[in-house]
């Protein structure tokens, strides 16, 4: 986030009086969960949603006022490989995406209980 922050006190053009929307990269969670496979070497016990029964469960949620309902979704729209928003605000700060922390480096960062 640090990098998002320079470079919008950097494009204060493109940042005045918005909330921006960046993100360093965008996988799905079986992208997440291979890196981290290939990082620890240890068989994980994984069991899967189908991404219909993840629809479904987020309806659900959503037609009983489910306060958790948004993590569903969050988890749906992550699921799909997406993200919240169309467009984000990285090209408008001038950050390219060799500009910001790769899959690996954050897998590797969060296994050694370092930043979240």
């Amino acid at each position: 986030m640090g990098k998002f922050l320079v470079a919008a006190l950097r494009h204060p053009e493109a940042a005045a009086g918005k909330t921006l929307k960046v993100s360093s990269f965008v996988v799905t969670p079986n992208e997440v969960l291979a890196e981290t496979k290939k990082q620890t070497d240890d068989k994980w016990d994984v069991k899967y949603t189908s991404l219909a029964d993840l629809r479904r469960l987020e309806v659900q949620a959503w037609e009983k006022g489910d306060p958790f309902a948004v993590i569903v979704t969050l988890r749906r729209i992550w699921a799909e490989g997406g993200t919240l928003y169309d467009k984000l605000d990285n090209e408008a700060l001038g950050v390219g995406k060799g500009d910001t922390e790769r899959l690996d480096v954050a897998v590797k960062r969060h296994l050694a209980g370092d930043g979240y």
